[in-house]
């Protein structure tokens, strides 16, 4: 299968409306996938000119804010005939009562382990091998709620038990958060080491992933760490529960230091259940999370329409 990229010349509405008509009379082509709002704006109006079908796919998480773009989106979701979301908590939120769900699909290269032994990675990390290492995998910004996972931590931390978290992202909240961690007394057992290319690498030298979002359709952060076999503790918000259950992992309630907490530490003292979990894991993502499964359900969908 080949596929082509088209750069649209034009900015102005109309004529890039034009533009892109033509692209697809020149191409032939039957279907148009749109992903934000502007573009399904196009997508309706060029679906009722000529002969394309459009999927309205600008549903992406599962909570929805209400701003001006997002409310223009919302406005195009109920106008489109054909809609797909990451998760059915996503067509809830846009209250969106027809609609298909294309769960996300994981590179099955996350399914093979590394070459590099865990021990190495953590060595180049500089971790000690009996520490607990927790990591989370997204942007320093407030929508990814690290407060609540820092604060989590440092109660762990006062207890005295050995444990190590890694945060991999960037962020114009970085100053903020390690200000906090300085604060929480935490600065030997957190770690923000930026945007990474060997995020497969430290997941499977991890112990626990950890992930805290105000919403989410379907994390691609989460569907990786449970291909690298580890168990999830994740907020409650959006399509996560959709993914995680009791036998791969644990949610809790959007903020709920104390909720937290107990999870992590139940992890940590049990690592039987951990190892177990981290299996369960491992086991859904490749039945359920891989390339080849979401391909087949895309297939499935556009065939339907």
């Amino acid at each position: 299968m080949s596929a082509d990229v088209i750069f649209l010349e034009s900015k102005n509405f109309f004529k890039r409306f034009i533009e892109i008509r033509r692209v697809i009379k020149d191409n032939n082509i039957d279907l148009i996938w749109t992903w934000g709002g502007i573009e399904s704006t196009y997508g309706i109006l060029l679906s009722a000119t000529s002969r394309v079908k459009h999927i309205n796919g600008s549903i992406r998480h599962g909570i929805v804010r209400f701003n001006k773009h997002q409310l223009w989106r919302m406005f195009v979701l109920h106008l489109s005939k054909h809609i797909v979301a990451n998760s059915n908590a996503g067509l809830r939120a846009n209250r969106i009562k027809r609609g298909s769900v294309l769960r996300n699909g994981i590179d099955q290269n996350f399914f093979i382990k590394p070459d590099k032994e865990s021990s190495e990675i953590r060595k180049e990390l500089g971790i000690e091998s009996d520490v607990v290492l927790l990591t989370s995998v997204a942007n320093l910004i407030p929508y990814k709620d690290y407060n609540t996972v820092l604060n989590a931590l440092s109660i762990i931390n006062a207890k005295g038990i050995k444990i190590h978290y890694i945060a991999i992202g960037e962020g114009f909240e970085r100053r903020r958060l390690e200000e906090l961690v300085e604060h929480l007394s935490l600065s030997k057992t957190v770690s923000f080491i930026g945007n990474r290319l060997d995020i497969k690498d430290i997941l499977y030298a991890s112990d626990i992933f950890i992930h805290s979002s105000l919403g989410e359709g379907c994390s691609n952060a989460i569907l990786e760490a449970m291909s690298a076999g580890l168990p999830i503790i994740a907020s409650d918000t959006g399509g996560t529960g959709e993914v995680i259950n009791d036998f791969v992992g644990r949610l809790f309630e959007f903020q709920n230091i104390e909720q937290l907490t107990n999870m992590i530490l139940e992890l940590i003292c049990n690592k039987q259940l951990r190892e177990k979990l981290a299996e369960n894991a491992k086991k859904k993502a490749v039945g359920e999370f891989s390339i080849d499964t979401m391909m087949f359900n895309y297939y499935h969908i556009v065939n339907r329409i």
